[in-house]
């Protein structure tokens, strides 16, 4: 499988504020964004995929933890 290169110019607005957010929690699911930032679930959900691909955070754990670089 390619592996996918992160496209800033392509990125969500709230996506550095959806950044500091997530830096202060281990969990960090669509549902929550969506409603710490009153946005829809896919919308959140994009973010969060914008957010791995940019190396932020990992891919979730079984346990839906997400280890912060």
């Amino acid at each position: 499988m390619e592996k996918k290169t992160f496209d800033r110019s392509c990125r969500d607005p709230l996506f550095d504020e959806v950044v500091a957010y997530a830096r202060g929690h281990k969990r960090l699911t669509a549902s929550g964004i969506s409603e710490k930032f009153r946005i829809g679930f896919n919308r959140a959900n994009r973010i969060i995929r914008q957010i791995e691909e940019s190396g932020v955070l990992t891919q979730k754990e079984s346990n839906n933890e997400r280890i912060q670089d």
